[in-house]
This record gives structure tokens, C-alpha cells and sequence, in this order.
């Protein structure tokens, strides 16, 4: 994830975001093919290939897209064709269990292959990333739901989209527009003529979130730790997880009428709803504490650090925590249903 450090922070470390991410890799299976088509649409000329994994956390869930984008550029261009990998997250991402999946991972991009050059920048995508003109294809997933600073906390849940203050959402819808087209505006100058943009990430339909269940019982969880005074109600007013739900409107409403905007067109533009692994192996089982525990833990690994920011100064991270996502996967347990998201997918093309 990338943004403002002081809004939020990155993935749980310690390789935790790598083991508890399976939701997330779920909804990338979903996007082979679309990756795979803008990878064979990208022009190729003589010259080494760049090719970008926006908000990368730990790798794991990168190796197959960018396995599939060294497949095509090969395949095009040649065996011996020069590729860089170049992985983006916040300095404060765990880097060292992003190279370790690189280099150990059985499923790493770089099994079998010579020529393939894996870098890392540690830096907002937000700013600046690369030479302007330099970039042949890039790839973010689950990442741009997260707004590059909180306008504001909410009182009434966890997650900033999900309150009912119109304020908040007033001010949520103007920072996520904000957000989206500095995004375009920067991918746009890094991206070479004929260059492939593609973003994935957390959206809504008019009706639902998607996050009705899984968070909700997130926010009952930390409001019961603060009757229980585990938690003080300041805490649970700052534990507010700077996400917005935009819907595919707003993505495509920078560029009008004409369908461009900064020089990218749209290629590419739909909402998909993503499957919930663990409501696979729960139908299996019928085991309601593992499917609540794997649930509550998948939740910590993207949450919990930025929830961890709101906690006084004096607590014990690991401790409240602990606490939060217990009680969670208490309340997940008693009524066990399947979890699954929308997703926003868009395509976007460099003009040539």
C-alpha cells in the first residue's frame, strides 16, 4: 500500500502480509487475463523493458502478474530481452520479505530465468517515482482505496467510507478525487508512448460496500473493548482506517466525454466482485473458529499496523492488537458468511 506515512502504514511485517493475504490473491487471479492482454498491446522497441508493481507490500501476491508480463515480453521480444522488475511501496514496507519471496519464494518470477532485474523504490506512489518516458507497463493492485491523507476521523467506524457523517464523506470524495488524478497525472508522464497502466482496487456499487460484514464486526469489536475500558473512546474515535469506496463513475469522471484525460485513454473499465477463499475451505470444514480466525487474521495484516496508530502512547501494540482481532474473530464466528468485495478494474493506455 502507498500513501501519506502519516495516515495510515504499511502491511503487518515479518512476512505476516505475505502468509495472510489469500482474499487479496483471490481477486488477482481474477485479472490474468486483462493484465495478459495489456501486456501483448504494449510497444516494444529495441530497449530493456520496465516494468512496475505499484504498492507491492511483500511480493507474494506480485509474482504471478509479473511472471505473466516477462512471459509475453519474452515471447514478443525475445529470450534475451532485458527486463527490469521495479517494486514500489512506503519506505517503512517490509522490503526485506519482498527480496526474500523474490529470491526463496517457489513461485518467484525469477525461477528459470537470467536477465530479469528486480529493484525496489521506497516512496509514496504519489510523487515522483521515475524517469518520465521509462515505464512499458505497471501493475497496482488493492492498494488505491487508501487516500494519501485523512481528511478527518469518524466517530461512528473503522473504516472512513463506511460512516454516515456527511461531512466525512464530503471531505473523503474530495480527497480520493484529488488522489486519482494526481495518480493518473504522475503514472502518465512515467509511462512510454503505448504504455499499459492497469489498477485494481476496493470499490462499492450504489447499494453496498461489500465490507457490510467483515467490517462492521471489526467496528462492534473495538466499540466492546471500549465498554469493556480496554480501550479508551478517544482510541476507538482515532482508529479510523483512511479508506474511501469509490465507485466506477468517479474513476472515469476525469476523463469526460472525450475518454482521455493527461494523455492516457481508457482501455479498459468494469467492477468485479472477488471470491472469499476461506469461505471455500469453511464449506469444506464447517469449522466456524478457523474461518473466523483466518478472517480476523487477514484483517490484521492489512489494518492492524494503521490501527496501531491511533492506540496512546503509553499501550502495548502487540497487546491491543491481540485484543482487537480476538474479539473479532469472536463476533466473525458466531454468524459465518462469505466475504467478497468489489473490485474496481481499469485498463489504461498511454496516447502514441
Amino acid at each position: 500500500m502507498a500513501g501519506d506515512q502519516s495516515s495510515h502504514a504499511p502491511m503487518e511485517g515479518g512476512g505476516f502480509y505475505n502468509r495472510n493475504s489469500a482474499p487479496q490473491a483471490a481477486g488477482i487471479a481474477l485479472l490474468a487475463d486483462i493484465w495478459l492482454k495489456a501486456c501483448n498491446a504494449v510497444p516494444l522497441g529495441n530497449e530493456p523493458v520496465r516494468i512496475v508493481d505499484l504498492a507491492s507490500s511483500q511480493g507474494r501476491n506480485s509474482m504471478a502478474p509479473m511472471r505473466i508480463a516477462i512471459d509475453v515480453v519474452r515471447r514478443r521480444a525475445g529470450l534475451d530481452r532485458t527486463i527490469e522488475i521495479v517494486h514500489v511501496d512506503l519506505p517503512s514496507n517490509d522490503f526485506s520479505s519482498l527480496f526474500n519471496a523474490v529470491i526463496d519464494d517457489q513461485g518467484s518470477y525469477l525461477h528459470d530465468l537470467s536477465g530479469v532485474f528486480p529493484l525496489a523504490i521506497g516512496r509514496s506512489y504519489f510523487e515522483p517515482l521515475l524517469p518520465p518516458g521509462s515505464v512499458h507497463l505497471a501493475w497496482n493492485t488493492w492498494s488505491m482505496q487508501w487516500m494519501s491523507r485523512s481528511p478527518m476521523d469518524a466517530p461512528d467506524h473503522v473504516l472512513a467510507g463506511m460512516s454516515r457523517s456527511e461531512e466525512l464523506l464530503s471531505a473523503l470524495a474530495a480527497q480520493q478525487r484529488d488522489d486519482w488524478i494526481r495518480f493518473l497525472a504522475l503514472r502518465s508522464t512515467e509511462l512510454r508512448a503505448g504504455g499499459r497502466l492497469l489498477t485494481a482496487f476496493t470499490a462499492r456499487t450504489d447499494a453496498e460496500t461489500g465490507w457490510e460484514w467483515l467490517l462492521g464486526e471489526l467496528w462492534q469489536a473495538i466499540r466492546d473493548l471500549a465498554d469493556q475500558g480496554v480501550l479508551s473512546r478517544a482510541e476507538t474515535e482515532r482508529m479510523t482506517i483512511p479508506i474511501g469506496l469509490r465507485r466506477l463513475e468517479d474513476l472515469a469522471m476525469p476523463f469526460g466525454k472525450q475518454g482521455e484525460y493527461s494523455n492516457l485513454r481508457i482501455e479498459h473499465l468494469e467492477l468485479k466482485q472477488a471470491g472469499d477463499p476461506h469461505w471455500a475451505e469453511f464449506q469444506r470444514t464447517s469449522d466456524h473458529l478457523d474461518f473466523a480466525r483466518r478472517h480476523a487474521e487477514t484483517t490484521r495484516a492489512w489494518a492492524g499496523p494503521t490501527l496501531a496508530l491511533g492506540l496512546d502512547a503509553h499501550r502495548s501494540r502487540k497487546d491491543a492488537l491481540d485484543a482487537i482481532f480476538s474479539r473479532h474473530a469472536e463476533r466473525l464466528a458466531r454468524d459465518p458468511r462469505p466475504h467478497q468485495p468489489y473490485m474496481a478494474v481499469g485498463v489504461f493506455a498511454k496516447s502514441e
